[in-house]
Formats: C-alpha cells, sequence, structure tokens
C-alpha cells in the first residue's frame, strides 16, 4: 500500500514516463552505483587493505559498467510495474 507522499511521488514520476524511470532509476542510478560500489568491495576483498590496485579496480569497473546497468534496465521494469500495480490498487 502506498500513503498520500509514496502517492504523489509516483504520480510525478509516472507523468514523466517509463522509460525515463528505467533508464534513470534502473540503469543510471541503481545500475551505475551498484557497479562501482561492487569494484570498490570486490577489488578490496582482492587485495586486502594493502592496496587497492588501480588495474584491477578498473578492469572490475570496466565489467561491472556493462552487467549491472543491464541488470538495473530490468529492475527499473519490474519496479515499474509493481509500483503500477500498486497504484492500481490505490485508484
Amino acid at each position: 500500500m502506498m500513503n498520500e507522499r509514496s502517492e504523489k511521488r509516483w504520480e510525478k514520476m509516472r507523468a514523466k514516463g517509463k522509460r525515463h524511470f528505467v533508464v534513470n532509476s534502473g540503469v543510471l542510478r541503481w545500475g551505475l552505483t551498484t557497479a562501482v560500489l561492487y569494484s570498490i568491495f570486490v577489488t578490496y576483498l582482492n587485495n586486502g587493505l594493502t592496496g587497492i590496485l588501480l588495474n584491477d579496480f578498473l578492469r572490475t569497473l570496466l565489467i561491472a559498467v556493462i552487467l549491472f546497468p543491464i541488470g538495473g534496465y530490468f529492475w527499473g521494469i519490474w519496479v515499474w510495474k509493481w509500483q503500477e500495480k500498486n497504484h492500481r490498487k490505490e485508484q
């Protein structure tokens, strides 16, 4: 269930359209943010505190920047559908 504040926020996002939501929330916000955080975390796990190697980080980041935004696209579509379902229930 959506509260009034969530409903208003969703209405604003909804007005911009599905494509805008999927690209901004899924691909850019979720995908790129997760790619960077994942790359830092994996590089740290592989190298420990002795030093994060730039080459390892960049290699991991390159792969992550390709894969996580793809996942973010599907995540964005799923969230859009979920939010629309909740929105219809409220109407």
